[in-house]
């Protein structure tokens, strides 16, 4: 049998736009739209900032462009500033199954090289696609129970590279067994642990995969070889990473049965595994005007995943909230709200929010999915009032519309750019796979900008 490394090579190469089922080449534009949107909305984060004085002190070359500022890099560090604003709110797309966020890595990866060669729009959302695939499929057979992985890896640091890879590659028209060691190149540079998170290192690790695929196809290109059996044989990522982990569902059904189905966007700035929370929390006050000071106590039931990834119980920076439960769930009580102004310094440390923390209880119920929660509030007068959410606003089954995506991206976008430029973009988002450039959005991502703060 041929190494799985070979026959995702042979996927990410011969499969024509034409193959794709209609619903996925539909899903591919709302990916897209959605990394373009974050990307521009976290470009003006302190995270963003800093991130760019560090590969401006190691880049000299000015090929690239990077959304939301003037400054241009090589393709490589261009295309780690790209993922990582995308990730600076927690807003970007994320795979229900593993909690992988599949867009951000590869989408960075084609921009940073569209600025080197003219790639069509039609060609950038099927290597997007097929990269988006091969990174989602990784993760679930990394991620499966009873594989022995660790929960502790960021997946998105680990598969992403190798979906970047298969996309540059594919765009940069390499061959077959250039591929196949860019594959495995990839692998070796897998990464990221989830002791980031709470830091701005979080949206780091994405940036790391973007980076890791594109210099992979880069080595390969040059003609840097490396072993097919990087990911499934002896000592490969699987083996090592999680060692009864079955390489046979990377492909299985491959070409028919498409993961980047189940990916889901976001209608809340923070860590999905908290959004039924917020559904819980935003229904019952907004439906019955509670005030946060008449709150007795709040207790919600949450899949497990909640807990153990959004523990912070009095979080002290925004990139703490980010990943904190008790946040959410108080700043939607008290604010009947739960977007950018509440992720922000001044919310997280709104005495009011900080107040309600303390009467919330959060425990862990196996019988829910990770779409859903339970909520009880109750107040000092003896009132209760209860919220049960069967699937999360933005889950598979109550996916965001086009229309919120494009109520996102606007509200993203409008925090760097004119609103002119906000609205030929997000057109142009809309319409990319008819486009014969897709550089075409980094030029209005960079020539319509709002004077910088930082």
């Amino acid at each position: 049998m041929t190494s799985v490394i070979r026959r995702l090579a042979d996927f990410s190469l011969d499969t024509k736009r034409a193959d794709l089922p209609a619903k996925v080449q539909q899903e591919a534009v709302r990916a897209f739209l959605n990394y373009v949107g974050c990307a521009l909305g976290g470009s003006n984060t302190p995270v963003a900032a800093a991130t760019r004085k560090g590969l401006s002190l190691m880049s000299t070359a000015t090929t690239s462009s990077v959304l939301g500022h003037r400054l241009r890099l090589d393709p490589v560090n261009a295309a780690v500033a790209n993922c990582l604003s995308s990730a600076a709110h927690t807003y970007d797309d994320t795979h229900l199954k593993t909690i992988t966020h599949p867009t951000g890595p590869i989408a960075a990866a084609i921009l940073a090289l569209a600025d080197t060669r003219r790639i069509a729009g039609e060609d950038a959302l099927t290597a997007l696609t097929l990269g988006m695939e091969i990174e989602c499929r990784l993760s679930v057979s990394i991620t499966a129970p009873g594989t022995g992985a660790h929960g502790g890896w960021y997946i998105t640091g680990v598969s992403g590279g190798i979906g970047a890879a298969a996309a540059a590659c594919r765009l940069m028209r390499l061959g077959r067994e250039e591929t196949v060691s860019a594959l495995g190149l990839a692998a070796t540079q897998a990464c990221g642990i989830r002791a980031t998170h709470g830091s701005m290192a979080i949206a780091y690790v994405p940036g790391l995969a973007a980076r890791n695929g594109l210099t992979a196809a880069y080595m390969a290109a040059g003609g840097l070889m490396c072993s097919d059996i990087a990911i499934d044989g002896r000592n490969g990522l699987l083996e090592v990473l999680a060692p009864r982990a079955q390489a046979e569902v990377i492909d299985r059904d491959l070409g028919r049965r498409y993961e980047v189905l189940e990916n889901a966007y976001k209608p809340y700035p923070c860590g999905i595994v908290i959004h039924p929370a917020i559904d819980a929390c935003l229904q019952i006050v907004n439906a019955n005007s509670i005030d946060s000071g008449a709150i007795k106590s709040v207790a919600l039931d949450v899949h497990n995943d909640t807990l153990r990834l959004t523990w912070r119980k009095h979080p002290e920076t925004e990139l703490d909230a980010q990943v904190s439960v008790y946040h959410w769930i108080a700043v939607a009580l008290v604010c009947g709200a739960a977007g950018l102004d509440q992720a922000e310094l001044k919310a997280v440390m709104n005495p009011r929010v900080r107040s309600l923390q303390e009467r919330i209880a959060v425990n862990v119920n196996n019988a829910l999915e990770s779409d859903q929660a339970r909520a009880v509030v109750t107040l000092h007068d003896g009132r209760v009032f209860n919220a049960d959410i069967k699937h999360a606003t933005g889950s598979i089954e109550r996916p965001m519309t086009d229309t919120e995506l494009d109520a996102k991206f606007t509200t993203l976008s409008a925090r760097v750019l004119h609103d002119e430029g906000t609205a030929k973009l997000l057109n142009l988002c809309r319409t990319i796979g008819g486009k014969d450039d897709v550089a075409e959005v980094s030029r209005l991502g960079t020539t319509w900008l709002k004077k910088l703060t930082v």
